[in-house]
């Protein structure tokens, strides 16, 4: 090569505001971290397609049995084992909360009898500590367990790398946390956070990114074998083969996880794979409806196994009919229809309330307020079901049927009568203190007559009361989901108005459960917005797919009535509060057509050039101080050899080498260090200012360059060549284009950012998720944010501050 090399070479030329500039990282990342505590990133589902990468996948690979790799068998193995897991937490979750819960209500029987006040002290305190250890928990240790964990399922599944939510401590904190607060009298459930858990599953799960020991010329390995620990390391997950541990791969995985999940909280394995595909997952394919299959069906035969010891997809989950009958009367619609417009306005009612009722929350900054909000609320929680049964129950006498039934609580009614030998419950008790999920079942059985184990003031108090201290619980620092609280509430209050019709319709064939039914499916309608997976889930998980109508009447009704009174369902409206997550919608905004790609780009940008001396860079640069050998004559006839191929993997899986949970983090010098690549290609001579390599490091088919007769290079003659790892062909618009048609390419492939260029090709602009998020918003544009790098996945985590006033820290603690 000449010496005018470098300036042939078609180049980046440098663009934008150059102001920082002269700073160095460790400057650049304090101003960052001082302008931006929580960082959220985009994923990027699209590898870079660089000379070294595309020379890796033309290399014909190994195809050990029968023509395949293993890789295929490797996912379905972990699809399977996924399933698996999750069907055994679930078990773990639901019988703990059931012998805690179990366990309460006959200690309370047993103390009522020294009196009501020693026996609600006793209930109280071990409530409160329950949940006092699951707020500590989620407060000082594990913030992102906090709630149901759906809405960040999705954020996450929509591009957002949230930090720390499938941390192990998060995973071990969503356990252990929903079993405490479930079981401590908090009107919460355990169906929201199984989906957060069945994704975090799937994370652990993969984490694996196919490291394949170095070995140099003398064929020993860059790593001592001497060392016992090294030694050991290469069992790990993450040294398997089998690269898992990337954005797209993990996709797939945590979708199949949250579907599980749910299959596993209702019972309904196809109910999961639609609720993965129309709630949590923004994108879709065959393969992943399949492996979401697969997932939900052993999760669902494993919990099956685990309670009637047969696996079985036929058996109803949680909550089941027992005692309906299957025909109803044409003339119960117009009821029906009653019934579902009444829940649905009720489920957006809870939602208006919390929306409001969340900016008056203690902020994630007072950590204790926090703590004392949770257990405020658990007392407050426990003295109404103590008070309300005592002062509004009704004592009725069991009837044949109920007897030996530990169901049926006595609380304070008379005892047995010796001489009629008829004992006595309190239903309003019952309803109260009774595991959820056998409530429900009783409410959904309501077949309606005289003898109806549940008053009409009973089931009127219950769905008001209940609904109280559902908002009041809806947003504290706990594990829990809205779930089972939204089934609760409509159950109940559609039973109450069962009831009611049959006063005024004696002569009907009203059945209170098959209101209750509709109630429950209308008021999840209300909340959560749902259609299909939800009509889906509820003759899945309870059995009744001769009821199929009433439910699609529910669903349609309830939605249509919730979105005149709220717009937005409980996920996207904790998604629009999220300030520093940006969740792009399936549909584009009309408000972007007629707004630009160069209105809402970012215009500080700069770029380097392809080859670039290591003078323009006298900072301590991550990209500048690499070891200086990964240079190439020519590109496209360059042998790629197996150290710059260990180098071009550990460039991918930088970010999950290091702050796996906490990616922004990774922008430190220190970070870089650790991956160990100092002097990997020193066997290589070091090429001149103009991109010469030496004769060892010479492409195929070409004449060997001499060395050079000086042992070193002085660093000022030094050149970094980047057309090796940076992307060839990086997707770009142009910057007439239209924002609705960026939103659209950005959405459908899952960018992490788009490059805008003129009409000479040059890159003048750079549009990221929070671009599109502000154009969305019509919010102003910042012009203070930090400058990028054009030819690097960068992001905007610490580039400004939220765009929203609301922190992510503080949505951690209140999103469903």
């Amino acid at each position: 090569m000449g010496e005018n090399t470098e300036v042939e070479v078609p180049l980046l030329m440098d663009q934008g505001n150059d102001d920082n500039l002269n700073d160095s990282p460790d400057e650049l990342y304090e101003s960052q971290q001082q302008q931006e505590e929580f960082g959220v990133e985009s994923l990027d589902y699209e590898p870079i397609h660089s000379v070294v990468y595309a020379k890796k996948k033309r290399r014909q690979q190994p195809r050990k049995i029968y023509g395949y790799t293993g890789v295929t068998l490797a996912k379905w193995t972990i699809t399977i084992l996924i399933g698996i897991l999750v069907g055994v937490v679930a078990y773990i979750i639901e019988s703990s909360q059931e012998v805690l819960i179990t366990f309460k209500k006959d200690w309370t029987q047993k103390m009522i009898g020294n009196g009501l006040g020693l026996a609600f002290l006793g209930y109280a305190t071990f409530g409160i500590m329950l949940v006092l250890v699951s707020s500590c928990l989620v407060i000082f240790w594990a913030p992102a367990a906090a709630g149901g964990g759906v809405t960040f399922v999705m954020a996450y599944l929509n591009g957002n790398d949230i930090p720390d939510f499938f941390r192990p401590s998060t995973l071990f904190t969503k356990i252990f946390g929903t079993i405490c607060t479930v079981s401590s009298g908090l009107p919460i459930g355990q169906e929201g956070p199984l989906v957060h858990i069945g994704a975090a599953i799937a994370s652990s799960l993969t984490w694996m990114y196919g490291r394949v020991p170095l070995r140099t010329k003398e064929g020993t390995s860059s790593r001592s074998p001497r060392d016992c620990w090294e030694w050991l390391s290469g069992i790990l997950p993450q040294n398997w083969p089998f690269n898992f541990y990337n954005d797209r791969d993990r996709r797939e995985f945590i979708s199949a996880g949250a579907a599980a999940g749910l299959a596993a909280a209702f019972g309904a394995p196809i109910g999961g794979v639609l609720f993965s595909l129309e709630e949590a997952s923004s994108f879709w394919s065959r393969k992943v409806m399949w492996r979401a299959l697969l997932c939900t069906s052993c999760a669902t035969m494993v919990l099956s196994w685990l309670h009637e010891r047969q696996f079985s997809l036929s058996l109803p989950g949680n909550i089941s009919f027992h005692g309906l009958q299957p025909e109803f009367d044409p003339q119960d619609i117009p009821l029906f229809v009653v019934t579902s417009l009444s829940a649905g306005v009720l489920g957006a009612c809870l939602n208006n309330i919390h929306d409001w009722l969340s900016q008056y929350r203690p902020s994630s900054r007072h950590k204790s307020l926090r703590v004392v909000e949770a257990c405020l609320a658990t007392l407050v929680s426990v003295a109404v079901i103590f008070l309300l049964p005592h002062f509004f129950g009704q004592c009725l006498p069991m009837q044949d049927e109920q007897e030996g039934d530990e169901y049926w609580f006595q609380y304070t009614c008379p005892k047995v009568n010796t001489d009629t030998g008829v004992a006595y419950y309190n239903d309003l008790a019952t309803l109260f203190f009774s595991v959820p999920h056998q409530t429900i079942q009783q409410l959904l059985a309501l077949a309606g007559g005289e003898n109806s184990p549940f008053t009409i003031p009973s089931l009127a108090i219950h769905s008001g009361s209940f609904l109280l201290l559902f908002i009041l619980a809806y947003g504290v620092a706990t594990p829990g989901g809205i779930f089972m609280p939204s089934i609760m509430v409509g159950a109940s209050f559609g039973a109450c108005l069962g009831r009611i019709y049959e006063i005024f319709f004696p002569l009907g064939t009203v059945q209170p459960g098959l209101h209750a039914l509709v109630g429950a499916t209308a008021m999840l309608g209300g909340v959560f917005r749902t259609s299909i997976s939800l009509v889906v889930i509820m003759v899945e998980g309870t059995g009744g797919i001769d009821f199929i109508l009433p439910v699609i009447v529910a669903i349609v009704l309830s939605n249509w009535a919730a979105y005149h009174i709220h717009s937005a369902g409980a996920y996207e409206s904790d998604l629009e509060h999220l300030g520093g997550v940006c969740f792009l919608q399936s549909e584009a905004p009309h408000k972007l057509i007629s707004v630009t790609a160069a209105d809402i780009m970012a215009h500080n940008v700069i770029c380097f050039n392809e080859i670039v001396s290591v003078e323009v860079d006298e900072v301590d640069s991550i990209a500048l101080t690499r070891p200086l050998s990964y240079r190439f004559a020519n590109v496209r006839e360059t042998r790629i050899t197996r150290e710059q191929s260990y180098l071009e993997h550990a460039m991918q899986v930088y970010h999950h080498n290091h702050h796996p949970h906490r990616r922004y983090l990774n922008s430190k010098p220190e970070a870089v260090d650790e991956l160990g690549i100092d002097g990997l290609l020193q066997e290589d001579s070091s090429p001149d200012v103009n991109g010469d390599i030496a004769s060892d490091g010479a492409p195929e088919g070409s004449a060997a360059v001499k060395k050079p007769n000086h042992p070193t290079v002085p660093d000022k003659d030094l050149a970094l060549d980047l057309r090796p790892w940076m992307n060839r062909a990086p997707i770009t618009v142009r910057a007439e284009c239209s924002a609705r048609r960026v939103y659209i390419i950005f959405r459908t492939l899952g960018l992490r950012h788009l490059c805008v260029t003129d009409y000479n090709n040059s890159v003048i602009g750079m549009i990221t998720r929070k671009d599109i998020a502000e154009a969305e918003n019509s919010l102003p544009v910042v012009e203070s944010w930090t400058p990028r790098l054009a030819y690097m996945d960068s992001s905007r985590s610490f580039g400004r501050a939220s765009y929203r006033e609301r922190t992510p820290q503080d949505v951690f603690f209140s999103v469903p």
